[in-house]
C-alpha cells in the first residue's frame, strides 16, 4: 500500500482475514480474451486498453493532432518510472488533483522498507531476550528470597 504513490491498493478492514485490493484490470475477463468491464462499458469511449507503447503513440498523435485540445503531457508515461495508467487532459494534472509525482520508480520506497525488516527483527528478539531474562531473573531472587525467609523462620521457631 505504501509503494502506490496514488493510494489505489485498499485494505479490507472489515474482513477478519483481510487483503490488500486493488485493480487487476479484470484479468479473468482478458484470460477470455476481452476487454477490461471498465473500458467496454465507457458510454464516451474515453478509455481505452492495450499495449502501453501503441497507446503512448496514440496519445501522441492525438496531442498533436489536437494541441489546443490537449496539455502536452501523458500523464502516466515517465511518473514514477511509467504507469499502467496513461492520462490525457485537456487541463493540467495538478487541476485535476493528480500529485505531482518525480520520474523516479517507486521501488526504493520498498527496497528501503525490505532492508529495514532484519535488523529490526534482529532488535526485537534482543529486546525479548531481554524482557524474558528479567523476568527469569526477577522470579529466581523471589524464589530466593522466599526460601531464605523460610528458613530463617524455621531457625528463629
Amino acid at each position: 500500500m505504501m509503494a502506490c504513490p496514488f493510494g489505489v491498493p485498499t485494505f479490507e478492514w472489515d474482513k477478519p482475514l483481510p487483503w490488500i485490493r486493488k485493480c487487476t484490470f479484470c484479468a479473468d475477463r482478458q484470460a477470455a480474451g476481452l476487454e477490461p468491464a471498465c473500458v467496454s462499458t465507457c458510454p464516451t469511449g474515453a478509455l481505452k486498453f492495450g499495449e502501453r507503447e501503441e497507446l503512448i503513440a496514440e496519445a501522441r498523435e492525438r496531442i498533436a493532432a489536437h494541441p489546443d485540445k490537449y496539455v502536452d503531457h501523458i500523464y502516466g508515461e515517465r511518473e514514477v518510472g511509467g504507469t499502467s495508467w496513461l492520462y490525457l487532459s485537456p487541463v493540467p494534472f495538478e487541476k485535476l488533483g493528480f500529485p505531482n509525482l518525480k520520474y523516479e520508480a517507486v521501488t526504493i520506497n520498498p527496497e528501503r522498507a525490505m532492508s529495514a525488516i532484519p535488523p529490526a527483527l534482529v532488535a526485537v528478539a534482543a529486546l525479548m531476550s531481554g524482557i524474558y531474562w528479567l523476568t527469569k531473573r526477577r522470579n529466581r531472587l523471589s524464589e530466593m528470597e522466599s526460601s531464605d525467609q523460610g528458613e530463617k523462620e524455621g531457625v528463629t521457631k
